[in-house]
């Protein structure tokens, strides 16, 4: 088996995940880190036992025999190391956001295909509820879908650095954390059609980590309506106001709803049409006729996003969740931005071909009684 090197950009504590996930799987390397400060590099490579170190990203995609290289530096600097890997024909895994503008987000995407290679943009949702989810979104157990909600949100990060700078995050509580509930309706229902938002910033001082005093100038307080070309919505939000972190997904049927990680299921099915199989009864929201689908949650595959992202570059395969897909997610995100600017509601111009097969007469709420 070839050995899949990989570059990391970025030293920061998000860059972790990808370390550790990488340490786990047979014929993975990290074979360089690269940070703006050459110390942090180091650090960081001392920790992980990366051989070597670089404070230029570009010095190290030209130097090292790389065959990808992961970023996961602050919001506003994911684009140019993004670009300079894909102009040299290497892979990217890019954390969200995609980039802070939607011209960007656009130029990635387009040059990944232009040189035929594997650009992965998280958010990563494949994990056992999200999959296992995927499977009931079926007029058998929920008639046809009517609607839709989802949110993230949470007190605020507890970080005293950029996240509350809009000069180098280029945005708040949309970018940082509308991405997941966007990302996890589009991936289970399709595209939109159309997103109206209001965004501001509703905590401008705050009290953070252990207690320090921060001035915030970044939008933490989000509400969209996402529509859907069978005229249905889909209300998400973010605040970062809560006591408490909230991080749910809702479809409603007609005659069922699926319910994502809310009131302490991982997923739960309730159905007024043929029970679930393989599943545990219970009673959610004080409701009848719910089910924890245990069965086919057990029989998902727990795959990690190093782990996706390995076998896309062993295979040649695209990302499940393609780049065209998540370029969809970011301009609902950035739509969002402008909706709330002009007051009007913005249509969506991206589309993409979604990995489930969701039968579109789901949708059709119109030609017949239901």
């Amino acid at each position: 088996m070839k050995t899949i090197n990989l570059g990391m950009i970025g030293s920061g504590h998000v860059s972790n995940r990808y370390f550790e996930q990488a340490s786990k799987l047979e014929g993975v390397r990290f074979a360089a880190v690269c940070s703006k400060h050459l110390e942090n590099a180091e650090k960081k490579a001392l920790i992980y036992g990366v051989p070597r170190w670089y404070d230029d990203y570009r010095v190290m995609m030209d130097r090292e025999e790389l065959d990808a290289v992961v970023v996961t530096t602050p919001h506003s600097m994911h684009t140019e190391p993004v670009l300079a890997a894909l102009e040299r024909g290497l892979n990217v895994l890019n954390e969200k956001p995609m980039a802070t503008n939607f011209q960007d987000c656009k130029r990635m995407v387009s040059l990944a295909e232009k040189k035929n290679v594997i650009f992965m943009s998280l958010p990563f949702d494949l994990n056992p509820a999200f999959l296992a989810a995927s499977e009931y979104v079926d007029e058998r157990y929920i008639g046809k879908i009517t609607g839709a909600e989802a949110q993230l949100s949470l007190p605020g990060p507890w970080r005293d650095n950029w996240y509350y700078d809009k000069s180098i995050s280029h945005g708040g509580a949309v970018l940082d954390c509308l991405v997941y509930p966007i990302s996890r309706l589009i991936g289970l229902l399709g595209p939109a059609v159309s997103v109206m938002a209001e965004v501001n910033t509703l905590i401008p001082n705050r009290i953070v980590g252990d207690g320090k005093k921060v001035c915030s100038d970044v939008d933490d307080n989000v509400s969209i309506i996402l529509q859907f070309a069978g005229g249905q919505h889909a209300v998400i939000r973010s605040l970062w106001g809560l006591s408490f972190k909230q991080n749910n997904t809702i479809i409603y049927g007609r005659n069922g709803t699926i319910a994502l990680n809310d009131s302490g299921y991982p997923l739960v099915i309730h159905t007024l049409r043929e029970c679930i199989p393989d599943s545990e009864q219970v009673n959610w929201r004080g409701i009848e006729n719910c089910y924890v689908p245990q069965g086919k949650l057990s029989k998902q595959k727990n795959e990690s996003v190093i782990s996706h992202f390995v076998h896309c570059l062993r295979t040649g395969e695209q990302p499940v969740q393609s780049a065209k897909q998540q370029l969809h997610v970011h301009e609902i995100m950035f739509g969002a931005y402008q909706s709330a600017e002009s007051g009007q509601r913005y249509p969506l111009t991206t589309t993409f071909t979604p990995w489930t097969k969701v039968d579109s007469l789901i949708f059709d709420t119109r030609s017949r009684y239901v």
